[in-house]
Formats: structure tokens, sequence, C-alpha cells
């Protein structure tokens, strides 16, 4: 042991004699001066440093602190790299053939700066000084022979990196807070980093291509890489690609499988904040890519050159777009020659879809996509309501055809037992028809037919959608009930507004017009057409006011809709048409006819943007309306159901809502026979000791009429008259059109048992909270009448609001059981 402690003793006295006999004979400066020189000779860049050390054990190793080096420009320039501190080991074999090796280079606390100029010069770009300026640039007090420099492994240590690639239009910063780097020197280095980017932590490891790219060659890249994005204790975000690229400096050639899985596509931002990503959820699979035009050398690289020869994909939900939105999507190809096959379940304003289809082989689709679809592809899909999959009931159909930038070509064949719209629905529903788009952007619906209990209805329409718009079509019904479909236009009650903040329509054009413009959906009477441009009026996206605004000022067009008969409160009417004109910015409904129960429709609409302000005309001669969508339109309350009769003439000017309502003159006659009136929206107008009296469901009307004349933002009733159920009423008074403010002096009379009781009321406040209490005589008195005789007023009330012309006469009155009526009216009997 002694002897053994001995020799230990004397090999460590050596040791250190030999490492302290180096530090004094190796000339640093030296060293340092040809580390310098060989950087310089290889990149044609400068590299400094503040302090330079070297050490023999326990094996040879160099240090440096403050070290920079330089960009393209030299030192006027901000360093491309910077570090606080660098340490290597030096491979003792490599020096037998006069080539430095540093091993686990080591860089800590620093930055790295990338850029590229819109020119496509990187400052990654090294070269190499000709042989004769580094021959000319060597000391002569030294040896010529050269020593060339490679970096075997490196790691780093808290270093921030930067990217301005202003050709590729790519840009960012991230730090790296650990990486290690080895076999650099190989033909497929290894690398593992983790690093930051704001509060996102990643990490990217793997094997990649020979870093002689950086020296201006430009061998093939086999790649292997995997990538995480988050926390390691959470769920990661994934994502591996296998290939090779032919040619790195050009970003062509490419080939590979991409792998990956993605919780949310937005998580990606966090990397890429300005990557506008859409918000897809359980994104994930497998697809096969290649460069399907690698002779593009310098061409920017973009999606038109992914080719695809296999692919596995699905998706959890994707945003909604036009109203639209897709979840539990798969989209499957083995092969280049195997069918596309997609999966998925569509949700829109129809019930959910289950949608299963294919679209053509994978190459078809392919090329397709990579030639801008001039290459059309056939589709073939299948519709069926998602939660009845299975069953011979519920929403179905089939589209097939092609699809193609230059000729796109679709039948559709479908039907449903149910078919829901709105709050309405159809029943026994089947569809046929053909869709088309030529070379030009015309697209042809032809042939849409409808057919179900409450409609059967052909559409043929064209439209071009060029700078000026164009559109023609025929719109025709054989049937239609607008009594099986009265709650298409009732409006949800939790979409309802209230009077005092009323919804945000697409503009004047929208709200004014938009009636007009969906005449299809009820074309075959003038009170559909309005009726179904509810949807425009009363919640369209805020998006669609330009939309609105450019149809109506460039579009042109017609459309003719008629009708063989229309059945409306329990009467039928024939004879239907009307005509939808735009042209020269001027959007009208002319040619408004029909008959039936007893009187002859007539009426005109025309909204001119041609001038300034805009105008609008309305000639109700008369018009049939319902009156649950009179009420939606004029954010009312509903107190009525069932049809309106309007006769007038009216009259506006101004290019929003606003001014259009103020502007208002002319008169305007509403009347209604049959029907019901909701006593709980209609007490609050009547004083508390009236609607003491009233039943709480609704009242049956016999007849309803007002009429009244508009200007300076107000309308003056000169008639307010209705009889319905125990309830009749008589008034006159004015309302604001703009302030909507209540000025009605009312005569409430309420029949009990052959008798009955009235007295004056006077309403106040607004249409939204009106305030009503009795009301005195010119004396100051209050009046309260009881008996007396009950005259039928319903002839002259319907006579004045229909300024003279004919219509359906009030049924005769009732016969009363008069005991009944007082326990109705003492709320003994409900």
């Amino acid at each position: 042991m002694k002897r053994l402690a001995a020799v230990l003793i004397v090999l460590l006295v050596l040791a250190t004699g030999l490492a302290v006999s180096a530090d004094f004979l190796i000339d640093r400066s030296n060293l340092k001066s040809d580390v310098i020189a060989a950087v310089k000779r290889q990149t044609g860049r400068d590299l400094t440093m503040a302090r330079f050390s070297v050490g023999i054990l326990p094996w040879p190793s160099v240090s440096a602190h403050e070290v920079a080096f330089s960009d393209i420009g030299g030192a006027a320039n901000t360093p491309m790299l910077q570090a606080r501190d660098i340490r290597a080991s030096v491979a003792l074999i490599p020096l037998l053939w006069r080539e430095i090796r540093l091993e686990n280079v080591t860089l800590q606390r620093g930055a790295v700066v990338l850029h590229r100029d819109e020119a496509g010069q990187a400052n990654w770009d090294f070269h190499a000084e000709p042989a004769d300026k580094a021959t000319g640039s060597a000391r002569p007090s030294h040896p010529t022979a050269r020593w060339s420099l490679k970096i075997g492994s490196a790691k780093l240590d808290r270093m921030a990196f930067s990217l301005d690639d202003r050709f590729a239009h790519h840009g960012g910063s991230v730090t790296i807070t650990h990486a290690e780097f080895d076999g650099l020197a190989s033909s497929a280095p290894y690398l593992d980093i983790r690093g930051t980017h704001g509060e996102m932590p990643f990490r990217v490891n793997g094997h990649i291509g020979p870093l002689s790219l950086f020296q201006g060659a430009n061998p093939p890249w086999a790649l292997s890489l995997g990538a995480t994005l988050g926390k390691e204790s959470k769920p990661q975000d994934w994502l591996n690609f296998d290939g090779q690229i032919s040619d790195m400096r050009h970003m062509s050639g490419f080939s590979g499988v991409l792998r990956g899985e993605m919780a949310s596509l937005k998580d990606a931002e966090m990397l890429f904040p300005n990557a506008n990503l859409p918000a897809i959820t359980g994104l994930g699979g497998e697809i096969g890519i290649f460069d399907a035009d690698p002779q593009s050398d310098g061409q920017k690289l973009d999606l038109s050159r992914l080719g695809v020869n296999h692919v596995h994909l699905h998706l959890e939900s994707a945003p909604p777009s036009h109203g639209l939105s897709v979840s539990a999507l798969h989209a499957d190809a083995e092969t280049l020659s195997s069918a596309l096959t997609v999966t998925a379940t569509v949700q829109g304003p129809m019930p959910a879809l289950a949608v299963q289809g294919a679209f053509g082989t994978l190459a078809q689709a392919g090329t397709s996509w990579q030639t801008a679809f001039e290459t059309p592809f056939a589709v073939s899909l299948d519709l069926r309501e998602a939660n009845r999959l299975g069953k011979a009931e519920g929403l179905h159909g089939h589209v097939a055809g092609q699809i193609g930038a230059s000729r796109t070509a679709l039948s559709l064949d479908g039907g449903a037992d149910t078919l829901p719209l709105r709050q309405s629905a159809l029943h026994d529903v089947t569809l046929k028809g053909a869709f088309e788009r030529d070379v030009s952007g015309r697209m042809t619906l032809k042939a849409f037919t409808l057919n179900s209990h409450e409609a059967t209805a052909v559409l043929d329409a064209a439209a071009q959608n060029e700078a000026q718009p164009e559109m023609e079509g025929k719109l025709h019904f054989q049937h239609l009930d607008l009594d099986a479909l009265a709650a298409f236009w009732t409006r949800p009650k939790a979409a309802q507004p209230s009077t005092q903040a009323q919804p945000a329509l697409p503009g004047p054009v929208a709200s004014l017009t938009a009636p007009q413009q969906q005449a299809p959906s009820a074309g075959a009477s003038p009170q559909a057409s309005a009726a179904a441009g509810q949807d425009s009026v009363s919640a369209p996206p805020a998006t669609d006011a330009f939309s609105w605004s450019r149809l109506v000022s460039t579009g042109l067009g017609t459309l003719d809709i008629s009708a063989d008969t229309v059945r409306f409160n329990t009467a039928d009417y024939s004879g239907i048409s009307a005509q939808a004109r735009l042209e020269s910015g001027k959007l009208s409904l002319d040619s408004v006819k029909g008959s039936g129960n007893g009187m002859t429709l007539s009426g005109r609409a025309v909204y001119d943007m041609s001038v300034k302000p805009a105008s609008l005309t309305l000639s109700l001669t008369p018009l049939l309306f319902p009156a649950t969508l009179a009420q939606n339109l004029l954010a009312m309350p509903g107190f009525f159901r069932g049809p309106l009769m309007l006769v007038g003439q009216l009259e506006a000017h101004g290019d929003t809502r606003a001014s259009l309502i103020a502007s208002l003159t002319g008169h305007l006659g509403l009347s209604m026979v049959g029907g019901s009136i909701a006593t709980g929206p209609l007490g609050p107008y009547l004083g508390d000791s009236v609607r003491a009296l009233l039943p709480h469901d609704n009242l049956s009307v016999r007849c309803l009429g007002l009429h009244a004349s508009f200007a300076d933002g107000r309308a003056q009733f000169d008639t307010l008259g209705m009889e319905a159920g125990a309830l009749s009423l008589s008034g006159h008074g004015s309302y604001g059109l703009v302030d909507q403010t209540l000025d009605l002096h009312l005569l409430p009379r309420i029949g009990i048992a052959g008798t009955g009781a009235s007295t004056p009321v006077l309403v106040t406040g607004t249409l939204d909270a009106p305030k009503a209490k009795q009301e005195t005589n010119t004396g100051g008195r209050f009046e309260l009448t009881i008996g007396g005789s009950e005259p039928d007023t319903c002839p002259a009330v319907l006579e004045a609001a229909r300024e003279n012309l004919p219509g359906e006469a009030a049924p005769e009155r009732k016969k009363h059981n008069k005991a009944s009526e007082l326990l109705r009216g003492l709320g003994l009997l409900h």
C-alpha cells in the first residue's frame, strides 16, 4: 500500500508539473490567432473574444469569454452570434491531420441573430476566402500550414434566437433553455432542443441532414424530427416528420410522412403569433407528402406544390363558415389510386347531418388541388339526419356530380318525413334539382323541386357574381298553405328584442327591402313575401351590410313569382303573381296580384338607391300581411295573431333606418277579421280596473281597425277600434315614430251578462312601457258608464281602416250565456 501511494503521488506531481509546464509553454496568443484565422478562412467572417485560455488536463480544452461572430458586412452590424462564455474540448486524433475538432462546445448566455433580405441573401450562408487571399494574410513569422476547424458536438444554455426572413416572410424569436447537438460533423447530426416562446415551452429532437449546407454545399437532407408543445406534466401537442429534402437550399424535392396530434390548432399560435390559424380542435392523424413540382428551383414554397400520397386525418370540430360547422371529420385514402373518402357531421340551420362521401381518387383530388381545380374530380355524397342513423325516417339526401373551376355539375335527390323551418316544419318532403356552374362563373339552379303537404314549388334560377351581379329566376307554387306555416315568421321568445334596444340591422336596404328580396319563400302571396324576409330583417350578421348595399346598387335581375292556390286564414286565394326587379340601384316589387275571399289583392313597393337620399314608396291596395310578422318588423309586443289587411300609400327618404322612419309620410289603414289578441301585453294599455276584468287567455277578434296619417315623425290615429270577446275598444291618439312616445285616448268597454261598463283611459309613456290612467272629462271629473246599448261598431271601423275598399265582413256576434259571463267577469269562472 505504501508503494502504491508513493506511485500515485509521483504521477500526480508529474501530471501537475506537466499541466503547469504546458500552461507556460503553449503560446495562447498564437493559438488564439490561429483559431481566428481558421474561422476567417472557412467562413469569411470575423471572430473576436475578450479572453482565451487553453487547458491540457484532464484533456485538451479551450475557453473564451465575451465572444462575438460577425454578420454580413463585418463589425459594423450586430454580430450574428455572441455569447458570454464558450467552452470546448479538443479531440486529439484529428490533430494528426491538422484538424481542430471541437467537442462539447458549450455556449452560455448569448444570442443568435438570423436574417435574410428580400433578394434571398442570408447571413447563414458562409463563403470561404480564396487561397491567395488566405495565404497573403498569414504572418511570415508562423508556418503557412493550414489548420481546419470543425465542431463535433455542442450544447446551448440560455441562448436567444431571432429570425427575420424577408425573402420567405417569416420571423420571430425563441429562447433556448437547453440544447444538445451531437455528430455535427457526420451525415446525420442529432439534436435535442428545449425552449420557450413567451410562456409556452416546446421541445424538438431527432436527426437532421449534414451541416455542410451552411458552408455552401447542398446535399440531400434526411430528416427524422419530433416536436412537442406544452408542459410535460400535461397532455402535449406533438408532431413527427420522417423524410428527406433533396434540395434543402431551395426547399424542393421533399417527401416524407407527417404524424401528429393537436388538441387545438390555435396552440401553434403560441409559437407563431401571426399565423391566424382557424380554431380547429382535435386535429391529428398521418399524411404522406411529396413535392409535386420538384423542378421549381428558387420559387417560393406554397401549398400548390404539396402532393399527398396517402392520408388518414381526423378533427373534432372546425369553426362555423357561412352558418355551417363541421365536427367528427375523418378523411382517408391508403394510396394514390384509392378513393378519398370523407365522413363528418355538419350542423347548421337544418338538423345535424351525417355526411359520407368520396371525392374521386386521391390522385385526382391532388391534381385538382395543384391546378387550382382546373382539373375536375367526381363527387358522391350521402347525407342523413345524424340523430336518426339506421332508421328509415329523418332527413336524407344524395349529391353526385363533378366539381372543377371550369365546370361544376351536381344533382340533388333527397327527402324527409319532417323538415324543420324555424318554429314551423314541412312534412313528407321530397327535394330534387340540379346545380351547374360554368367557366364564366354563371350559376344555374335547374328545376329545383320541393314537394310536401304544406307546399309544392319549382324554382329555376341563374346568377352571375361579377362586378355587377346578375340574377334571374322563376318560382312557381302549385299550392302553398300559409296557415300550416304560420309559426315560420314568429320570432322565438329568446330572440325578441325590446323596443328600446332594437336589433342591429344590416342597413336601410336590408331593413326595408329584404322582405321583397325574400319573396321566393312565400312569393305566391304578397303577405308571405314579406314573411320570408323576416330573417334578413331581424337577425342578419353585421357583415352583410356591405353585401346588401352592393347588391342593390350594382345588381341586375328579376324574379317572377306565381302560385296557383294559396291558403291563408282558412280562405283560398288564386292567381297570385308578383315580380321582384332589381335594376340601376332600384329594387321593386311590382305586379302584385291575386284574388280570393271576396277581394282583389294588389300592391307595389320600390326602394331606390339611385337617388340621394334613398327613397322608399309603398302602395297597398290592399295587401294581406301576417300580424305576427308585422309586429316583429316593428319590434312591437306580440298583441295579435291573424291576417292583417293593409291599405294605404307611404313614402320615406333617407340612407338609414332612423332617417327613413323620421321622414315617413302618407296614410295607412290596418284591419283584421278573425285571429286573436293576447290579453297579457294588452292589459297595461287599459288600466288596472279594466285589466282585472279580462280573462287570462287570448280573446278571439271579431274586428280590428286602425287608420293613421304620418308626418313629422308621428303617426296620428283618427280611428282606433276593436271588438274581441267581451272587450270592445274605440279611441284616437298619436304615436312618436322616433321616440316611441304614446298619447292615446281610449274608451274600453267590458261586457258582462248582457250589459257593460266603460271609462275613458289616457295612455302615455312608450310602447315598451305604457302608462295608463283613468282620464277626466272637460270638467275635470272621472266618468264611469254602466249599461246602455252596445251598437255594432265593426262595419264603421273596418270601412275607415280599409279606406272604403271591399274586404271580409265581421262575423255575426255570438249569443252569450249571461250567467257564465257574469261569473267570468267576477273572476269565478275561467
